[in-house]
């Protein structure tokens, strides 16, 4: 649990970063230059990886064997280029303070509804009184955030 507590921090601190360069990249060279390069790049550091590393080669060859495995992936990488673009836009035009809390807003938001229908094969949990005021009480601090 402590683990995955620091990935998920990590993770935070990854997407800030990353969104605040974007935006500050993306306002000088527009959007698409902004995505496309970082995608490249990961491209070209993966596809070292990959062929520095035989284990990986058994671990991409499982993807076949995993029902709709493939089309899984294509939906992330996808959803992956939406990430990216908006949250680039977020930042160079709301700044990164109110951009990622409106993202991680919608992120709860949205991981609320998918476990509330158990999609993805994710654990069923209700949409309950006490998640709902959750979400109410992050909406009030993004208000105290932003005021003036």
């Amino acid at each position: 649990m402590v683990l995955g507590i620091v990935i998920a921090l990590l993770a935070g601190l990854f997407i800030s970063t990353q969104g605040s360069i974007n935006g500050l990249v993306g306002n000088r060279i527009g959007v698409t230059p902004t995505v496309i390069v970082p995608v490249a790049y990961q491209i070209l550091l993966y596809s070292t990886a990959l062929l520095m590393n035989r284990k990986w080669w058994t671990e991409l060859t499982a993807v076949t064997q995993y029902p709709m495995g493939w089309g899984y992936l294509l939906i992330s990488a996808l959803l992956g280029i939406g990430i990216m673009i908006t949250i680039t836009m977020s930042m160079m035009r709301i700044g990164p303070l109110l951009g990622l809390a409106i993202i991680v807003l919608s992120q709860l938001g949205m991981s609320m509804i998918i476990e509330h229908f158990g999609w993805f094969q994710q654990t069923q949990r209700a949409i309950s009184l006490n998640r709902v005021l959750g979400l109410l009480m992050f909406v009030i601090g993004i208000w105290f955030f932003v005021r003036k």
